[in-house]
Formats: C-alpha cells, sequence, structure tokens
C-alpha cells in the first residue's frame, strides 16, 4: 500500500528546500551588490579627498595663515583620513568581494596620506608644535608573526595617538603597494624595512616596545 502522507510531506520539505536556497541566493547577490555599491562610493570618495588634500595643501602652504589656523585644519584632515582609514579595515575584514577594487582603493589613500604627510614636514617647519608619527606597514602579507606585529603596532600607536590629541599626527602608510612615492619617500628618510614607526621623520623604531618607551620616544 503507497504511503501518500509520507510523499506529501517529501514534496512539502523539498518545496521549502528549494525555497530557502532561492532566498538564500537572492540574499547573497544583494549582498554582493550592496558592497559593490559601497566600495564604489568609498572609491569615488577617496578622489574626491585626493583632489581636497592637493587644495588644501596649496592653499595652507601658499596663504599667509596663523599657525592656530592651519594646525586646525591640518589635524582635522588627519582625523578624516584616520577615521576612513579604520572603516575601511573593518569594511575589508568583513568582506570576500572586490578584492581588487579595494587594492586600487586602498593605493589611492596611500597616496592621499603620504601628501598629507608631506605638507606636514612643511607646515612643521613654520609651526614646530605637534610630532608626526608615521607607521609603515604591509598590507600584502600572510605570515603570522609579521601581522601580530602589526597589530600590536596599530593598537599602540591608536592609544597614543588618543592621549595626545593635537599634538600627534598619526599616518599610517602601507609600504608595499608598488607607489613610487612611497618607495621614495621611505628612502629619504631611511625606511629600509616594515613594519616601522617613524618618528619627526628622524627616529625609527621596528621592535616591540613599551607605550611608555614610544611615548618617550615621542616627546624625549
Amino acid at each position: 500500500m503507497v504511503n501518500y502522507g509520507g510523499r506529501h510531506v517529501f514534496w512539502q520539505a523539498l518545496v521549502f528546500t528549494i525555497i530557502i536556497f532561492a532566498v538564500g541566493l537572492i540574499f547573497g547577490f544583494y549582498l554582493e551588490s550592496s558592497r559593490a555599491s559601497t566600495v564604489e562610493v568609498n572609491l569615488l570618495g577617496s578622489e574626491v579627498n585626493l583632489l581636497d588634500e592637493q587644495l588644501r595643501g596649496k592653499i595652507v602652504e601658499s596663504s599667509n595663515l596663523s599657525c592656530g589656523v592651519a594646525l586646525d585644519s591640518t589635524f582635522a584632515f588627519a582625523d578624516k583620513v584616520y577615521e576612513e582609514a579604520l572603516k575601511l579595515e573593518q569594511y575589508e575584514s568583513s568582506s570576500k568581494f572586490n578584492q581588487e577594487t579595494m587594492l586600487v582603493l586602498h593605493r589611492r589613500y596611500d597616496l592621499l596620506r603620504t601628501m598629507f604627510w608631506l605638507e606636514a614636514v612643511t607646515l612643521k617647519k613654520r609651526c614646530p608644535s605637534f610630532h608626526t608619527v608615521v607607521y609603515f606597514f604591509n598590507y600584502n602579507t600572510n605570515d603570522i608573526k609579521m601581522k601580530a606585529k602589526q597589530s600590536f603596532f596599530s593598537n599602540l600607536l591608536r592609544d597614543i595617538k588618543e592621549e595626545n590629541a593635537g599634538k600627534i599626527l598619526l599616518i599610517p602608510i602601507a609600504a608595499d603597494l608598488d607607489l613610487a612615492a612611497v618607495d621614495i619617500a621611505m628612502q629619504t628618510y631611511k625606511v629600509n624595512s616594515s613594519p616601522m614607526i617613524l618618528i619627526d621623520e628622524t627616529k625609527r623604531v621596528n621592535d616591540v616596545i613599551t607605550q611608555k618607551e614610544l611615548n618617550d620616544l615621542i616627546f624625549g
């Protein structure tokens, strides 16, 4: 005797499974499209920021702005760039899509940070009331020890920055993205390996140190 009840349950389960699978595909497609749109917006935003920094740097350099106004503008822009860098890291850590686009975005942000750093070096000659701390790191690395070291440096520098608002310009720059401007800047300031922390263009740190030791190097 045929068990029609059991067959009915089987077909219900099959239809339910197909529906769940279809919903999963649609959701996945929507999520990927949403991420692609977000990256595209960020990419366009980085273009605007790059132009903004070029114009802002020229205005600060060519005009007779007081140190107070120039420093306020510089630190405000530094905070903006730093916050965008953190958002980019958070987004990238949760996404496996658009890796090529993410790489382009990183390269443009690193150009922006390098331009900003060089402007800060010029400004510091006229208004020597702050310190530049440039953190060179490796973007393309799968080395577990290096990742751990870079994570340590990132957390250490974030704490130093938060405790010394208005006194430190923290500028993270990827050292391995094949950017000629970054390579030349590293050679100029004798940064021959990464990760490395460059303090005021003269002091270099590539070993694990305490927060107090780093703080003494910056302000000592």
